[in-house]
């Protein structure tokens, strides 16, 4: 399989997923082709039926919000194709906001069938409205950027937004063992914003104090 959960994933936690969404889609998982995501094979195993426990309707936004990063990503790698580090560098966030849709996608559909616990989440609802404004100046300001350094400024904009928060929070509200279990949706903000605080400052070294600025807004660590 393809995507943020993968087949090994699967295997280290047979019974978690076979409890969460089937048999039939477990053993789909186990011989799935390699251009398969576990979301699509929810899909086509009918096991994202509509929901049994209340979800929210604000997590498809935040679903959306996820993409919209990775389509601003997808934007700057394109305008920087003739620098193969730097295209790579927003290919990469784009794939990985990718992987967080898709992991969003999935808490979704594990929330419908094994629990939501609403006040993980309800700290942050009203931060999904200011966000969809601030990706929408994000978008806007596409067109005028023509210096790398303003494109990777950019990037940490979106960042040290609250974006991160409100992916933790779904994460934290979804009772399903199979997102407390997977280290996937645990370790994707982390891996994320390590990432991008580590390779920025290479591209350009002006910017190494809002990477750390960025550390300690999103991950919590103490101030150099």
């Amino acid at each position: 399989m393809v995507g943020v959960i993968r087949k090994r994933d699967i295997l280290a936690h047979p019974f978690v997923t076979a409890d969460c969404f089937g048999w039939p889609v477990l053993f789909k998982a186990l011989t799935a082709r390699r251009n398969k995501t576990f979301l699509s094979l929810l899909t086509e195993a009918g096991a994202l039926r509509p929901p049994t426990i209340e979800v929210p309707e604000l997590l498809g936004r935040c679903i959306e919000l996820e993409l919209r990063a990775k389509r601003i990503y997808e934007a700057l790698a394109e305008r920087w194709s003739d620098q193969v580090a730097v295209r790579r560098f927003f290919e990469t966030l784009a794939g990985q906001e990718n992987d967080h849709a898709e992991l969003l996608g999935l808490c979704r559909a594990a929330a419908g069938r094994q629990g939501w616990t609403e006040e993980y989440f309800a700290p942050w609802r009203e931060a999904v409205p200011r966000l969809e404004g601030q990706m929408s100046d994000a978008e806007a300001s596409l067109e005028g950027l023509d210096r790398l350094i303003d494109a990777l400024s950019l990037t940490i904009q979106i960042e040290i937004s609250e974006m991160n928060q409100v992916f933790d929070s779904v994460v934290s509200a979804t009772g399903s063992r199979f997102v407390k279990r997977l280290r996937a949706f645990h370790a994707a903000g982390e891996e994320h914003i390590t990432y991008i605080a580590n390779q920025i400052p290479k591209f350009e070294p002006a910017l190494a104090g809002e990477c750390r600025e960025l550390r300690v807004q999103v991950l919590g660590e103490a101030a150099a």
